[in-house]
């Protein structure tokens, strides 16, 4: 059956990824974010947001009474990447918005002569790299569901035209929050979120007046100008998209990150009731992470990350200090874990475990034992190296076999629930892999 969508590729749809250093690319977006910190006095933390959502291909709201510098920080931030060439798209939404002015007018001659709805997007949003839409929500309802759409894939639809959108990344800003079903799935696709407050410490309100007399309000441009195509490098390689470079993240790490999110969240709906995260962000918290990692000159996600992952779960600077108890809740589930050493090695035991399994379920053909060694599944610790080979493996040579691995499992005393629940986890996948031992058939709804 033949689509009657039709795909209009334009150029500036059409785009190309060379290799860079990226090392050198954080170090320019170091040093330039950290310029416009000294200009736009205590916006820091919203410098970092915007810096991880550039890094993850998503986007930042900006929540704040008028006259504080929303749209001066968006200037400065896109003047970095508007001296290098990038298009940026700004507008201020206004309750009479048409998709003209976001999208681009119909183009009136071919659809006289062709009667076919074409729109001119040359300097819409739909050719821009960066966007700033300032207040956001005085829009109509309309136009945010095209937003929307726009925002998390990138395209338009009209009729059975579909647009793409080359868009990287988008800031807005608004006054209000105004809440409805609508407007509370546009504020979902904004991975990044913060409201503003007016700075009235005296020292803070000293140094803003010390950088408007000697910066002034007019963006100054950057001193080295950042492209299109090095951000998007970048953000292949925090996206887990660039098969050259990976930035690591440990089992460990990764299931720390479950247990600390859920417990944040269990927190939460005690003292506010019906909170919620959606799937959506939760999913975006790795690129976050890796982003992290990268704008430190890391390759490799380390457990002091995992506080930071509130400055995209949450509201920054909202009230009721969210991102305050988020960091709270990871800082005592690290410490605990730290603390209770059983605990730690039952995980790094049971995600050794999972990963065997794994090994044997890709390959069930392969001979019964594994070599951890070879597989890089031997921790560090020489203590803990000596304890796994005495339970899951022959201490000579390190081979593990399934049936060691099922009597280790029975034997394993959950120290607290997410370690029983990764233990369950464990013997459904080893009851999988006995069934594809004796049948050679996977598991599935659709077996009998």
């Amino acid at each position: 059956m033949t689509s009657n969508v039709r795909r209009l590729h334009t150029p500036v749809t059409q785009y190309y990824f060379t290799p860079y250093d990226y090392r050198v690319i954080i170090e320019k977006i170091r040093n330039e974010f950290a310029r416009v910190s000294e200009k736009v006095i205590g916006r820091e933390l919203i410098i970092l947001q915007f810096a991880c959502a550039l890094l993850t291909r998503n986007h930042l709201l900006l929540l704040g009474r008028t006259g504080i510098a929303k749209s001066m920080l968006a200037n400065e931030l896109f003047e970095i990447f508007k001296a290098s060439g990038a298009k940026t798209f700004t507008i201020k939404a206004s309750v009479e918005d048409t998709k003209d002015n976001y999208f681009g007018p119909i183009d009136i001659p071919r659809y006289r002569d062709e009667g076919v709805k074409i729109r001119r997007i040359k300097s819409s949003v739909l050719e821009a790299d960066f966007a700033f839409i300032d207040e956001l929500f005085d829009t109509n309802e309309q136009i945010l569901r095209d937003l929307m759409l726009l925002l998390s894939d990138r395209m338009l639809f009209e009729g059975s035209e579909r647009y793409h959108a080359r868009l990287h990344t988008c800031m807005a800003a608004s006054n209000y929050l105004r809440l409805n079903e609508v407007t509370e799935a546009v504020v979902d696709r904004f991975a990044y979120r913060s409201v503003i407050t007016a700075e009235t410490d005296a020292f803070t309100q000293f140094r803003i007046d010390r950088s408007f007399i000697s910066k002034g309000t007019t963006p100054s441009g950057p001193v080295q100008p950042i492209s299109r195509d090095e951000i998007d490098y970048l953000s292949r390689i925090a996206c887990g998209l660039e098969g050259d470079l990976n930035i690591e993240i440990s089992d460990d790490v990764l299931y720390l990150k479950n247990i600390i999110l859920r417990y944040f969240i269990d927190r939460m709906k005690k003292a506010k009731g019906n909170y919620y995260i959606s799937p959506r962000r939760q999913a975006g918290v790795i690129n976050h992470l890796r982003a992290l990692a990268m704008l430190n000159g890391r390759t490799k996600v380390e457990e002091h990350d995992l506080p930071r992952m509130g400055l995209m779960l949450c509201m920054v600077g909202a009230e009721g200090n969210e991102v305050e108890t988020f960091t709270k809740t990871a800082e005592e589930t690290i410490r605990y874990m730290h603390s209770d050493e059983t605990f730690r090695k039952q995980l790094v035991l049971l995600t050794t475990m999972l990963n065997v399994i794994e090994v044997l379920h890709a390959n069930p053909k392969r001979a019964e034992s594994i070599d951890l060694d070879v597989l890089g599944l031997v921790p560090p610790q020489k203590k803990w190296r000596e304890e796994l080979a005495e339970k899951i493996a022959h201490k000579d040579d390190f081979e593990v076999t399934v049936e060691k691995l099922r009597a280790v499992l029975a034997d394993i005393k959950p120290t607290n629930l997410y370690i029983q629940e990764l233990a369950e986890g464990c013997h459904k996948q080893l009851q999988d892999l006995a069934r594809i031992s004796a049948t050679g058939q996977e598991p599935s709804l659709w077996t009998r």
